[in-house]
This record gives structure tokens, sequence and C-alpha cells, in this order.
């Protein structure tokens, strides 16, 4: 026990002396604005300590300065950081997370979750939300801290021992967007509510006609609750040819038929022309709008609200996906829809997301990213004079066309639009079955277009089988920045194509988040960008927020730290034409 700045010194000292050390705190708040930090546990091989900030001289803010210098391990590092950071300390926090991440894929796990999966351990949470300001902790509070700490470092331990040069380095890649993260979660993205209330008004509309052309199909008396996945599984159940049910595909756990949205799409395309078509997606356009209205409606302006900036600040989750990239929560701004791809209607959610008063925003995205990352991986010469020098998405659309399209034209650019879906479809392991419902056109013809595709990219279409190769003879895949994803025991040929894509397009993220923080922090230092903070990243793009007089040199920061970012991953790669976006007063506007 510690209860001394003196005391701490030596025991921080002696940490440092034996190397890495796991470090956990106990805190009065989720959050250093309105908590403090109570307890922390030290632990490793050779040491083993817990300090109550109670009683040291200074507390934690006034002492957090001794822990820079030492390597810390943590669970979930955002929020030990967070802490340091407030304090004005940044030392190095090793996430175990992103370790076992590195090695087995990504994931959203609890460390009390990966002590019994990985170590075997069953750790109790029982103190966990005890009053951790307490004048005198019990001894059952004491030990509960310490564990934590304890369970930290065994962990560490096991996943260490696996890590070879490659696994280290994707480690430090997820590891090190930790401080972006920070200043993203913290900086949040401002709504203006006057236009998403009118969308959201819209939305509405929207809705109560996918009710209606539902109704007039199947009445309340068949069906009483429309939200009711179990009840439409009955019906249908009851009412489809049993060649359908056949093929319908049901869920894990219950054994009901899908009712997914994907599942209705692919429906209305094996029904076309027929009148289940138009039921079928009613369906799946009334679950989307009724997914938007609940994630992005008063929501929002709810969340908006609730803040006394009126910014919005979600949770961006590193490494959640099996391929490692982000989710984000509370809200998740991934799934805000481009412009006027919500059901066909015109409409702009991102519209809704501004810049403050005297600011602009800055925002790039890769230009077709997955496609660039499949060329390079399958070392396909014409995938990547495509992506760079022409227009895979158009040579595709001139192949179901039959003829060359105008890409300026709505038909061309609906066009273009549709052939997209065959080369994602093709990289997602898709058959002509599955395509042909997609695209809605017979198999043949579903075919005729992978065999197009298979032709003119003999390389990028051939690479899921290399991959296959791979996953059945060590059942992972080893990623382009040197981490592995465990793939199981039985080889799956969608997963097998399109992870090392999805993980490749991540690394080029990642690496741009990581330059672009400290391209800043180096501005900021120098008392230039003062005002600039990253606020988001969505998918394969960046924002970031700036006073107006710093935007266009923010912009030329951002292509600068996205450019090198691509090209840490795929050394002297071509650049051209690779990023896209621009400046302007809201989220949709980018000139």
């Amino acid at each position: 026990m510690v209860s001394s700045k003196a005391g701490l010194a030596r025991a921080v000292k002696h940490c440092k002396k034996h190397g890495v050390t796991a470090l956990d705190f106990e805190t009065t708040s989720l959050s250093p604005e309105d908590g403090r930090v109570r307890l922390v546990s030290l632990c490793n091989d050779r040491c083993g300590y817990l300090v109550d900030f109670d009683k040291v001289r200074g507390g934690f803010r006034g002492t957090a300065h001794l822990f820079e210098g030492g390597d810390w391990v943590v669970f979930n590092a955002g929020f030990e950081l967070r802490f340091f950071m407030d304090a004005g300390a940044e030392p190095s926090c090793l996430d175990v997370g992103n370790l076992r991440r590195a090695i087995q894929g990504g994931g959203n796990f609890s460390l009390k979750q990966i002590a019994l999966w990985d170590i075997e351990v069953d750790m109790s949470k029982e103190q966990q939300t005890s009053d951790w300001g307490a004048k005198v902790l019990s001894r059952e509070q004491l030990d509960y801290a310490y564990l934590d700490a304890d369970t930290t470092w065994r962990l560490w331990c096991h996943w260490a021992q696996q890590a070879d040069a490659g696994r280290w380095s994707a480690f430090r890649m997820l590891n090190d967007m930790v401080p972006a993260v920070i200043e993203m979660e913290t900086a949040g993205m401002l709504l203006d509510p006057e236009h998403h209330a009118k969308l959201v008004k819209d939305w509405t509309r929207v809705q109560r006609a996918k009710i209606k052309a539902i109704r007039e199909l199947v009445p309340e008396a068949e069906v009483a609750n429309i939200n009711s996945d179990i009840l439409w599984s009955d019906y249908f159940a009851a009412k489809m040819p049993d060649n359908y049910l056949a093929v319908w595909p049901r869920t894990e756990k219950t054994g009901q038929l899908s009712m997914k949205v994907e599942t209705l799409q692919r429906l209305a395309g094996a029904v076309a022309g027929t009148p289940l078509e138009e039921f079928f997606d009613a369906l799946s356009g009334y679950k989307t709008i009724s997914k938007y209205l609940s994630s992005f409606g008063e929501t929002l302006i709810t969340k908006s609200n609730l803040s006394q900036d009126k910014r919005i600040r979600a949770r961006f989750n590193i490494g959640a996906a099996k391929t490692c990239r982000f989710s984000c929560s509370a809200p998740n701004l991934q799934q805000v829809p481009r412009d006027r791809e919500l059901l066909g209607e015109a409409t702009s959610v991102r519209r809704s997301f501004v810049a403050g008063l005297g600011r602009k925003l800055v925002s790039l995205d890769y230009s077709g990213i997955e496609l660039r990352v499949l060329a390079l991986l399958s070392g396909d010469e014409q995938l990547l004079e495509d992506m760079v020098e022409g227009d895979v998405h158009a040579e595709v659309a001139a192949v179901i066309a039959g003829r060359k399209i105008n890409k300026k034209t709505k038909q061309g650019k609906l066009a273009r639009q549709a052939a997209k879906a065959v080369s994602f479809g093709i990289i997602y392991g898709s058959g002509a079955t599955g395509l042909s419902t997609t695209m809605r056109c017979p198999v043949d013809t579903a075919q005729d277009y992978i065999d197009f595709w298979q032709e003119r990219y003999p390389k990028a279409f051939n690479l899921r089988y290399d991959m296959m190769d791979e996953v059945s003879r060590t059942r992972s895949i080893r990623m382009v920045d040197g981490g592995t994803v465990y793939m199981g025991k039985v080889p799956d040929l969608p997963k097998s194509s399109n992870y090392p894509v999805q993980r490749g397009a991540f690394a080029i993220m990642a690496r741009a988040i990581t330059r672009h923080k400290a391209s800043l922090d180096l501005a900021r230092a120098r008392h230039k960008q003062r005002q600039t903070r990253m606020i988001s990243t969505i998918h394969d793009a960046l924002i970031d927020e700036t006073a107006a007089v710093d935007a266009k040199r923010c912009l030329v920061i951002m292509e600068e730290d996205m450019v090198a970012g691509y090209l840490d991953m795929f050394s002297g790669a071509p650049v051209d034409n690779l990023v896209e976006g621009g400046i302007g007063p809201n989220w949709a506007e980018l000139e």
C-alpha cells in the first residue's frame, strides 16, 4: 500500500526499472470532468503496489507526471489515458485488448470476458459500482482493485508470448490511434436542429407511405404488429410455397424466417415482376426508415439538447469489427447515409452536421480505397490502372448496359451505381445466384458479369482462393499490416475474399489518423491550427473542424497525412486521385 508522494515516486521508479507494468484505475466517475482517480494498482512479475491518491499529497492530478517515461499495460487505454491527459501527462499506455486484436482479430469484449476466455480466470465484478469516494475503503474494494491489475498483467503475458514482429506492428497501429480517438470523442460534432427536425418530418412521411403500401397487401387482421419479425415469420411460413421456404434464410437462435433488410431485398429480386416484389420492397423500406428514425431521428436532437454546447459526442471503438475496423456508438455516425441514398428520397442527413460560428468543416475521403487495396494485394495491374486512371464501375456498367455509358446523365449515374453492386459483390465473394438477386437479373446474366470481371481482373478475382488456401493451412490470414485474423476451423469464401481487403483499407486509415493527430499537435505547439480539432472518422474519411482562416492549410495537412498513411502500407503505389473532399459549412457541402 502506498499513501505518500515519496512512496508513490519510489513505487513508480521500481516499476519502471523492471519494465512493462500493468496499471488499473478506480475512479469516482467515468470522466475526469466530474470525477477523480482514487486508486491505481500496479503489477508485474517483480512489483505489486496499490496507491490511494486521497492520501497522496497533490492527489493524482499533482503526481500524474511521475508515470511519464514508463510503459503501462491497461485494458481500454482510452479510459486511463483520458485521466492522464486531463492531468497534463501522457505516458505510454499499452492496451492488452489491442494486443489480443492484433493476434486474433477485432471484437468488442470486457476484461471479465477475455480473462475467462483466455486464461480461465472468473473475475468478480461485485465491487465495480461500489463507492470509490468513501473516506475509508473496504478490504474487498482494495482486493478488487488490485486483482484487476493482476489479471491485466497475466493477460498481457499470455498474448505477448504469441506476438511476433508483424503482430507487434499491428498492435502499435491500433494502440497509436488512442489519443486521436480521445480528441474526436471530446470535440464532438455540432448539430443543426432546425434542419434535422425537417428531415425527421420527411422521414416520418416516408414511413407512413411504406406502412400504407404494406397494409394494402397484408391487412392488420392478418399481421397485427408491423414491427414483429415473429409475426411476419409465422405469416410467410403459412402462406409461401415450400420451394420458397426451403431457400429462405433463417435466424440462428430461433430458426424463424429471417426478416433482415438484406434478406427482404434479395427476396424482392427473386420474385421480380410480382406483387411480392412490391411487398418485400415496402417492408424492407419500412424497416430501413424506421431504423433511421430510431437511430438518427429525434434521438440526435435530444442528444444535442442534453449537451451545453449542442455537440453530439459519439464513441469510436477501435478494432471492434473482426477486421479491426472501427465501430461507432451512441450514436452510430458511421451509418449516417450519404446524400440521396435513403430509399431514393432526396435527403441530406449529413447536412445536419455543421461547423461552429466562424469555423469550417474539412473532410477528405479515400476514393475507391477497397478496390485499390484489392489491386495492390493481388498485384492486378489492370485493376490498379482502372482505379487510378479510369473507372472500374463505368467499365462494368458498360458491360451491363451493352454500350458505353455517359456518367454525367442521370441514367448513366444510375447504371454506374448498379455496377458497384457487381464489383463489391465479387469482393465479398458473391456467386452468380447471390449476385442475381442483388442485381435483380437472371442467374445467367449475373454469371456473365462475373465472367467479365474475372477475365479483366484475373489476379484480383483469384485472391480469394489464395486466402482460402491460407485459411485451410493455418486457420488464420496474415494481414498486410502484419497482424493476423483467426478465421475458424472451416474456410469461408466470402470472408476469405473480403477480410484482407477491409483490413488493408483500415490499416491505411489507421496510419493516416495517427499521422494527422501528430501533425495537428505539432502545428498547435507552434501556435498554428490552434482551433483545429479532429472530430470524426467515418469509414474511409477524416473530418476536422477548424477556424475559417485555417481551413485551406488544414486541408493541405490532412491530404499530406492521408497520402502518407496510404504509402505507409503500400510504398511506391500510385497516389493520383487518391482522396476527394474539401471545405464547407457542413458535412454535406464540401468544395
